[in-house]
């Protein structure tokens, strides 16, 4: 007997949903809602998040508590969810629009800070909602309602951006390979920590139909031509491949800094200055520059400001600096590498 429970995460009473007849949506939602049913997720411990858009309706299918969110800030809620509950596990469902052009900003971010929120994005490669515009994963060449002679620019290679720092969970898969879809799904609602689920997904009415296909199985086939599963756990994927890619926190690599020993100058003996007298020795008629700092009197004449034609006029000669130098960023490492020649009265 087949099992219908993931049922119950549903609202049913909306149903029949608002999506076109063959849209990709509805295989997310549905295997999403298997998944967690399997794993006792629930509307006790459980919240999801979307955005705005075809792929921001599902949050309002699921019987869960649910956000949703203004445009390209799905991720945003979701982290602050999880911040404040913890206990919570908290999904982001939302699509390529949504969570890559708009909040592209708040996911470079949300992945960088990694919480522990997974998030299914159904990659359809069109803005759907709006008509059928050129959207940031629209592959290059693609004739759309913006792009009628074709998209000019590169997609966006989320698999790209989202394996550059460990740690991280991102996951490739289509709404074609079905059981390779549902062990992504299981997989990333496993990982502790930010995971990513990149779900390519068909639009038929607003992209298929102006790519030449008839109905969404054609586009379907389509997927199964141009990616391919790549066996095991990579730590990256090529742009053909569908798979896992998975990395765990890089050990931090100790670097051991040798601070730089001052040496200890011993002043008995020295001329000792009066701060008149000190005002004498400014560079100026072959004069040195003396300075004062903490009782001791330096010779910074060798400094290579004050060498050649170009030449700096020297205004801090014959002062004493020890306020000034204990407020600068760097002054009294640089001091210390020039001569002591005596120490200042008090």
């Amino acid at each position: 007997m087949i099992d219908r429970s993931y049922k119950e995460l549903l609202k049913l009473g909306r149903f029949p949903h608002t999506w076109c007849p063959g849209c990709g949506i509805g295989a997310v939602l549905k295997n999403v809602a298997m998944a967690m049913k399997e794993l006792g997720w629930n509307n006790q411990n459980t919240s999801v998040v979307s955005g705005i858009g075809c792929s921001g309706r599902m949050a309002g299918y699921m019987n869960l508590d649910a956000v949703h969110t203004p445009h390209g800030r799905a991720l945003t809620a979701a982290e602050a969810i999880k911040t404040v509950r913890p206990d919570l596990n908290v999904v982001v469902l939302s699509g390529d629009g949504d969570l890559g052009a708009i909040g592209g900003n708040h996911l470079l971010h949300t992945s960088r800070r990694n919480p522990d929120i997974t998030v299914f994005c159904n990659d359809n490669e069109i803005y759907g909602l709006t008509g059928g515009q050129a959207g940031p994963t629209t592959p290059k060449g693609t004739k759309t309602v913006t792009s009628p002679r074709g998209e000019h620019y590169q997609p966006l290679r989320l698999n790209r951006i989202l394996t550059t720092q460990a740690p991280y969970f991102y996951a490739r898969t289509t709404v074609y390979h079905l059981n390779h879809f549902k062990t992504c799904i299981r997989e990333a609602l496993l990982w502790k920590g930010f995971s990513f689920v990149d779900i390519i997904s068909d639009c038929i009415e607003l992209n298929g139909r102006r790519l030449g296909f008839k109905t969404a199985h054609q586009m379907f086939k389509w997927f199964e031509e141009r990616f391919h599963i790549a066996e095991g756990v990579r730590d990256h994927l090529k742009d053909d491949e569908l798979g896992i890619a998975k990395k765990e926190v890089e050990a931090e690599v100790k670097v051991e800094v040798e601070v730089e020993q001052i040496p200890e100058v011993q002043i008995e003996g020295l001329k000792l200055f009066a701060l008149e007298e000190l005002k004498q020795f400014d560079g100026t008629e072959g004069r040195p520059i003396y300075i004062g700092y903490k009782g001791k009197v330096y010779d910074i004449s060798a400094s290579p400001l004050f060498q050649g034609e170009k030449r700096m006029r020297c205004h801090i000669a014959g002062k004493d600096l020890t306020r000034d130098i204990e407020i600068a960023p760097h002054g009294e490492e640089l001091l210390f590498k020039f001569p002591v020649v005596g120490r200042l009265k008090e």
